[in-house]
């Protein structure tokens, strides 16, 4: 179906099987109580794995799963579980042959001034967990809670995060690190978002192309938060950005509150307006490199 609707890869959300919040509560209760099947959650995703490569559409890009952006853990011990369970799903991306890997910077319990040295030693670490070359591990951007609303986060500065990039590849004597710009939380932090673009540049590898209504977190398709018959979104921004920097990354369309709002029935119709979507950014986004051409 997706594949007929000209789409060409899907991500894989490893944060489908399991929330690193959820793990760390259930391991802070009594061995009895717990609810953790570490071989159940492992039958799952190799369950996933071999569907996906008995239909030859293996993952072309991963998110590793995420913590809450409302969080109220505190405890560093957070952080180190989120640092075990990523080394193992950077594992298992290498076994699956997926190249980019999208890996939330950390944040729970830290101070402003603890971010970056935190998260230098963090992506470090899942750096030299890579047995591969080609494999490129993507920061993105976040929000964060503070007073109920939602505001900008560690990676929200476009200026910033190139500097933390640049600063991890240094360090790591190799390109192993890139960025992902997440749209959604573009919005919600109210964002210039060309100047976020072109402040990072090439180091944007992938983009996450989802709608909100500048409020609330939601995913929602592309044009569809619209009030007096504009969509909410500077999608303007964007493409000229990425038009400007030579964007050929990925482009992932993240619509899962959209399609779930629809029935069952109706869903497998989305897919040929998801594709068009997706051909429509990617014309948008890369008409002058292919002018070039000729």
């Amino acid at each position: 179906m997706l594949r007929e609707a000209g789409i060409e890869g899907i991500l894989f959300d490893f944060g489908l099987f399991a929330s690193p919040e959820w793990v760390f509560r259930e391991q802070e209760k009594k061995e009895e109580e717990r609810r953790i099947d570490p071989a159940r959650m492992r039958k799952y995703f190799d369950k996933a794995a071999d569907a996906f490569a008995a239909h030859a559409f293996l993952p072309s890009i991963a998110r590793l799963p995420f913590v809450s952006l409302t969080t109220e853990i505190r405890d560093p011990g957070l952080n180190s579980l989120v640092r075990k369970i990523n080394t193992e799903c950077i594992r298992a991306c290498e076994g699956m042959g997926v190249r980019e890997i999208i890996v939330q910077p950390l944040f729970a319990g830290l101070a402003r001034e603890e971010m970056w040295e935190a998260n230098r030693s963090f992506f470090l670490a899942l750096s030299d967990t890579c047995q591969k070359k080609e494999t490129r591990l993507l920061l993105t951007n976040q929000c964060r809670s503070q007073g109920g609303r939602l505001v900008r986060g560690v990676c929200s500065d476009g200026e910033e995060a190139a500097r933390w990039v640049d600063a991890l590849n240094r360090e790591a004597g190799l390109e192993r690190f890139g960025f992902c710009l997440d749209m959604g939380i573009c919005n919600l932090c109210k964002q210039d978002v060309q100047g976020v673009v072109l402040s990072l540049g090439r180091r944007i590898r992938a983009v996450v192309l989802m709608e909100n209504d500048g409020e609330h977190m939601a995913r929602l398709l592309p044009f569809t938060s619209a009030y007096i018959r504009r969509s909410t979104m500077d999608w303007l921004g964007l493409i000229r950005g990425l038009r400007r920097t030579g964007f050929d990354g990925f482009l992932i369309l993240e619509t899962t509150d959209t399609t779930v709002a629809f029935s069952p029935l109706l869903q497998p119709s989305l897919a040929p307006v998801y594709g068009a979507l997706l051909d429509y950014f990617a014309l948008q986004i890369g008409i002058e490199n292919d002018l070039k051409k000729y």
